[in-house]
């Protein structure tokens, strides 16, 4: 938002200095030869008077973020105990080799397919078993990405400092 009110409404040849103090207010010094207009000035106020919750914002979506990549790199547990990956690759990885068993399958192949979890152990499965699987994955992963995106949209949807400060960011 700083961003903002420095690239796109005050063209650098004004500002002499643009800095936040540790009050978390902003400080701009504008050189004497070269000031804002009064409707600049109405922006500029309206940008500063929004940037403490903003800023609030921004440290929720870095928690937020952070809680993701936790859960991320904790995987899903199947409902046999071990975890798969959930980040895309993962999903790739496994994409990849439930669309080859169904090939397999699909000539007469019926060979076991093998998926290895996220200890580095190998898991064999008929495709049968592996189709479970891969509804049982599909479906958690998108309650995941559901659930942060919902966050997400109530983060950057708070009006205010105790609105945001209300939102659960478990996932």
């Amino acid at each position: 938002m700083l961003n903002h009110l420095y690239r796109d409404l005050l063209p650098i040849i004004m500002v002499k200095t643009l800095s936040e103090s540790s009050d978390g207010s902003v400080n701009i010094q504008y050189y004497e030869d070269n000031q804002p207009s009064l409707s600049q000035i109405e922006e500029i106020n309206t940008i500063l008077n929004a940037w403490p919750l903003q800023k609030l914002k921004i440290q929720k979506m870095q928690i937020l973020d952070n809680v993701w990549k936790e859960k991320v790199k904790d995987g899903w547990e199947t409902p046999s105990g071990y975890s798969l990956g959930i980040d895309v690759s993962d999903i790739t990885l496994l994409n990849g080799a439930f669309t080859l068993a169904k090939e397999a399958n699909n000539i007469g192949i019926n060979d076991l397919a093998t998926i290895v979890d996220k200890e580095g152990q190998s898991h064999s499965m008929n495709l049968q078993d592996l189709t479970l699987l891969m509804l049982q994955y599909g479906q958690a992963r998108s309650i995941l990405s559901n659930s942060y995106a919902s966050i997400k949209q109530s983060i950057n949807a708070a009006t205010s400092s105790e609105e945001l400060a209300s939102i659960d960011i478990t996932i």
